[in-house]
């Protein structure tokens, strides 16, 4: 199969306390590549808000496969992960999926990116994600590339605004009919106070053999009482379904409370 990773790094403008980038991955056809920063080879951005606070984090991977699925639509996975290289708590903020083509030239625009976990302590890692369609009528024949604008913030609450749950009972295995996959477990809420069903975001990252990123994927327990524990279950059916537990080597599971910086 033809590989086609193109990729370019976007000039970084910080304002406010807030860091801007744009980066550009390539054109994949139902393969998961790393893609190669140009320049100096580091994905860097920095920028002092206070004499104590900074905003450092880098790009340590990025995603991007295309494929058609068996309704005959075609499909995109895009995963950016941020590591935070700093001694600050950075908040994730928005992020925009843009899919331009060889020429720079947009094809489409995706605004609803997930950002998880939230908040990253430092030398934590963060993953902006999103598994969609590529709309009907969109040409591919100039290639599609995947260029993401998104805003790192420094968190105002610091630590506090980090609260783990505990994770255990874990499985994998593939669903049926060769939609991808599923992971299962338990979550317990280990806290003194309840959990709402939007409070916790649960997010599986799924590794090939050699630490390529395959696919993101989420869910959200329901309510949890002090001290209880709740099941839960992510699928990639409705993600990338054309990884399978064949594919995967290894994966992580995080369950963290969901924090807005107001």
């Amino acid at each position: 199969m033809k590989k086609d990773v193109l990729s370019k790094l976007g000039a970084c403008i910080l304002v406010g306390s807030f860091a801007f980038m744009s980066l550009a991955s390539g054109s994949t056809t139902k393969e998961t590549n790393s893609v190669t920063i140009n320049g100096d080879g580091d994905a860097n951005a920095t920028q002092a808000t206070t004499t104590e606070a900074k905003i450092e984090y880098e790009i340590t991977h990025t995603t991007f496969t295309h494929y058609t699925n068996s309704i005959n639509r075609e499909e995109y996975c895009g995963i950016i992960e941020i590591t935070n290289t700093g001694n600050s708590y950075l908040y994730l903020g928005s992020c925009t999926f843009d899919l331009e083509d060889n020429s720079g030239h947009l094809l489409q625009s995706d605004s609803m990116v997930s950002g998880a976990p939230d908040v990253l302590a430092p030398g934590e890692k963060g993953y902006f994600f999103n598994n969609g369609y590529i709309d009907e009528g969109v040409s591919l024949d100039n290639g599609v590339n995947l260029v993401p604008t998104f805003t790192v913030e420094i968190a105002k609450r610091g630590s506090d605004a980090i609260i783990d749950y505990e994770v255990s009972d874990l499985d994998i295995r593939d669903n049926d009919y060769g939609f991808g996959m599923k992971i299962t477990g338990r979550v317990t809420n280990n806290t003194d106070e309840a959990t709402n069903p939007i409070d916790v975001m649960i997010i599986a990252v799924f590794f090939d053999a050699n630490g390529e990123i395959l696919d993101v994927g989420y869910t959200y327990p329901d309510s949890i009482g002090a001290g209880a524990t709740s099941s839960f279950e992510i699928s990639t059916v409705f993600g990338n379904d054309e990884i399978s537990t064949a594919d995967v080597a290894d994966y992580k599971v995080i369950a963290r409370n969901k924090y807005y910086n107001w």
